[in-house]
């Protein structure tokens, strides 16, 4: 009877088992996707990227055969994804603590990153953990969304705590925006059918209009005054 504490696969003389430690052995070594936790964010010249704690911790043995469970190491300069293509960009503060997932190139991105166009790699490094993209968004149970649900039929644009909201309605083909803090429009503003504020309006410049302005049941094109030195109203505005 067999008392050690070797593992089982390796007890006997097979070739095929041989082949798949040595399949594991290299598939351990290669990186695809981990959860990330931002620690901090630099913006370089419009290049925003960020330092990056991987969320899942690595395994090292012991010559005894003991294993233990540490940090894998952080990971310094991830550029960091924002939705971007034909000239507009979509951007949000990203903050220390904010989850994201950590996505490996399977060759070096260094001399992408540093020139923006083909260029022949510094190593053959392959799957590598310095080769890491930060993509933001990604959400887990322990930290959620935190105020409401997700709105399964419309796309908005929101603080997490529901507050501030830009909601796209494509049933309704309705625009709803919530702004508790105001809206402020730097430039001209047109509208092509109706538009209602439930809030104050202010303008610094002028305001023109093709149609009739009502403020409560008062017409602007037809109110009337009344003559306070004679009987009668004025006639309407010219």
């Amino acid at each position: 009877m067999m008392t050690d504490s070797l593992n089982i696969r390796e007890r006997y003389t097979d070739h095929l088992e041989d082949m798949n430690l040595l399949a594991d052995g290299l598939q351990s070594r290669i990186w695809t996707m981990l959860p990330g936790i931002i620690q901090s964010v630099t913006i370089n010249n419009g290049s925003p990227y960020a330092a990056v704690q991987p969320a899942a911790k690595g395994r090292t043995i012991a010559s005894d055969g003991t294993s233990t469970f540490v940090d894998l190491p952080l990971l310094p300069h991830c550029p960091i994804w924002f939705p971007r293509g034909g000239g507009c960009s979509l951007t949000f503060p990203v903050a220390e603590g904010d989850e994201c997932m950590l996505l490996f190139s399977s060759r070096s991105i260094d001399e992408w990153w540093q020139n923006g166009t083909a260029q022949p790699a510094y190593d053959l490094r392959q799957h590598d953990l310095s080769d890491a993209v930060a993509v933001v968004g990604l959400t887990s149970e322990a930290k959620p969304i935190s105020s409401g649900s997700i709105s399964t039929d419309s796309v908005q644009l929101r603080a997490d705590d529901g507050k501030t909201v830009i909601d796209l309605n494509p049933t309704t083909q309705a625009v709803t925006v919530t702004v508790p803090g105001g809206l402020t429009v730097n430039g001209p503003v047109k509208f092509s059918s109706t538009f209602e504020v439930d809030g104050a309006v202010t303008a610094k410049s002028s305001i023109t209009a093709d149609g009739d302005v009502k403020a409560g049941s008062i017409s602007l094109e037809s109110h009337t005054h009344p003559v306070t030195d004679a009987p009668g109203t004025t006639g309407e505005p010219e």
